[in-house]
C-alpha cells in the first residue's frame, strides 16, 4: 500500500499549499536553506523535493534523528565525499538537522564552506542548530498550514482516490492535525481504511481529545427529555468539539440509528451552535440552547 502523504506529495510550485507555495523565486538563486517550523507537516522536506524537481538536480535525502546519522562520523564518511565528487548541481536534504550532534554541527559548518552542491536542513527547533551553520543559510520559517488550504487538499485527495466523505468529517481531521498537513492526510487514509460507515466515523471522533458519552447524552436530551442534565454532562467540554462530537455520532455513529427526524434534530442543533459560538455567544447559553433544540 503507497502512503498516500508520499503519493500526494507535490511536484511543482502550482500544487504547494502555505508559505512554501510563495518560494519559487528560489530556483532563480539557489543557495543552502535552513527551513524551520515548530509544528510538523508543514511543507519543509516537500519545498526539498519540488526544488530538486523544478532545477532537474538530483536529491540526495538524509535524516539526522537516527544514531548512525547523527554523529560526526556521518559528516566525514557520507556528506564530505558526496560534496566532493564534483558535482554543483545537486542537493542534499537533511531532515531534523537539530538533531545534530555539536561536533557533528561543527563540521558541517565547514563541509557547507565548500561544498559541491546545495544543502537543505530543516529543523523543528532552530535553537538547537548551531549560529555558523545557521550564518551559512537562509533561514525561512514555515507556519502551520491554514484550515482552509487543508480541507482542499484533503477534498481534492479525497476525489482522486475516490473516497466519499463529508465536510463536517474532513473538518474533524483538519483540527485535530492543526497544521499539520501530512499527518492529516495519513488518517484520511487511515479512516478509508474502515468497510464499516460505524467503525470509521468512531475513528474520527476519537480524534477528539474529550471523552463524552454522547450516546447517553442524546438518551438524556431525547429520550429522558432533561435539560438541566443535559447541560451538566457538557460540563467543561469544549463547546464546539463537545457540539461536533454529538453531531457526527447523532448523524452517523450510533446504533441502532437514530430516526430521520430525530438526525434532522441534531443537525439543526449543531447548526445552530456552530453559528452562535462563531458569533461569539456566551458557550454557556450555548450549550443550553443546543441541550434545548435536542429535546424540543
Amino acid at each position: 500500500m503507497t502512503i498516500w502523504s508520499i503519493k500526494h506529495r507535490p511536484t511543482s510550485f502550482d500544487e504547494l499549499v502555505g508559505g512554501a507555495k510563495d518560494l519559487e523565486h528560489l530556483t532563480e538563486n539557489m543557495q543552502h536553506l535552513l527551513l524551520h517550523s515548530r509544528k510538523a507537516g508543514t511543507g519543509k522536506t516537500t519545498l526539498a523535493y519540488v526544488l530538486a524537481n523544478t532545477l532537474g538536480y538530483p536529491l540526495h535525502v538524509f535524516n539526522a534523528s537516527s544514531k548512525k546519522t547523527r554523529g560526526i562520523a556521518f559528516i566525514e564518511e557520507e556528506l564530505i565525499p558526496l560534496t566532493r565528487a564534483g558535482n554543483y548541481r545537486q542537493i542534499i536534504l537533511l531532515d531534523e538537522a537539530d538533531q545534530l550532534t555539536p561536533e557533528a554541527q561543527s563540521a558541517l559548518k565547514g563541509v557547507m564552506e565548500n561544498a559541491q552542491g546545495f544543502f537543505i536542513l530543516t529543523c523543528n527547533d532552530i535553537s538547537k542548530v548551531n549560529q555558523w551553520v545557521q550564518s551559512r543559510c537562509l533561514t525561512i520559517e514555515f507556519k502551520p498550514i491554514d484550515r482552509e488550504s487543508m480541507m482542499k487538499c484533503l477534498e481534492y485527495i479525497c476525489g482522486v482516490e475516490g473516497l466519499y466523505i463529508t465536510a463536517s468529517q474532513l473538518g474533524l481531521i483538519c483540527d485535530a492535525h492543526e497544521g499539520d498537513l501530512r499527518n492529516a492526510i495519513n488518517c484520511l487514509q487511515a479512516y478509508s481504511c474502515f468497510t464499516s460507515p460505524i467503525q470509521a466515523n468512531q475513528f474520527l471522533l476519537s480524534l477528539i481529545s474529550i471523552d463524552l458519552d454522547c450516546n447517553s447524552f442524546l438518551k438524556v436530551c431525547m429520550e429522558e427529555k432533561d435539560i438541566l442534565l443535559g447541560v451538566i454532562l457538557l460540563g467543561e467540554y469544549d463547546t464546539r468539539a463537545a457540539v461536533r462530537s454529538v453531531f457526527e455520532y447523532g448523524v452517523a455513529g450510533t446504533e441502532p440509528p437514530l430516526s430521520q427526524q430525530k438526525k434532522l434534530q441534531v443537525v439543526d442543533a449543531a447548526i445552530t451552535a456552530e453559528r452562535d459560538v462563531l458569533s461569539g455567544v456566551d458557550e454557556d447559553i450555548v450549550k443550553a440552547n443546543f441541550v434545548r433544540m435536542l429535546i424540543v
